[in-house]
């Protein structure tokens, strides 16, 4: 019976020995999983950014970044000059505008043809009437 008992026991040290081996075998597995995984998660990282760093150098080689424009010293001048028109035009306007002294009257008094206008008949084919 020594040897049914060694026989027994071996085939429980192997089926400990073979469960030993397979939980070696998920921690070895797990711990390459995990490095693979970081590698590869590093691996993606490093691409990644590589990838968005491409896009925006192709991006601005395309359309680069407008200049900066400056608004408001223009609004800051369009209103003060606007502000010089209107005082200009107020101040031309409330001006006090010279009187019109209209046509001068004559001091001489005005001869006979000039009130009655010209004299009918006068002429040489009134003459022989």
């Amino acid at each position: 019976m020594r040897a049914d008992r060694k026989r027994a026991r071996a085939r429980k040290d192997a089926a400990e020995a073979v469960h030993t081996l397979a939980d070696a075998g998920r921690i070895a597995g797990g711990t390459a999983v995990t490095s693979v995984s970081e590698t590869v998660s590093d691996l993606s990282g490093s691409v990644a950014s590589g990838v968005t760093d491409a896009r925006r150098a192709l991006a601005s080689a395309i359309d680069p970044d407008p200049l900066p424009v400056r608004r408001a010293p223009w609004i800051i001048a369009v209103l003060v000059l606007t502000g010089i028109a209107a005082f200009a035009w107020s101040s031309l306007l409330r001006r006090e505008k010279p009187a019109d002294p209209g046509t001068p009257v004559s001091t001489t008094p005005p001869s006979e043809s000039q009130i009655h206008g010209k004299p009918v008949g006068g002429g040489a084919a009134d003459a022989d009437r």
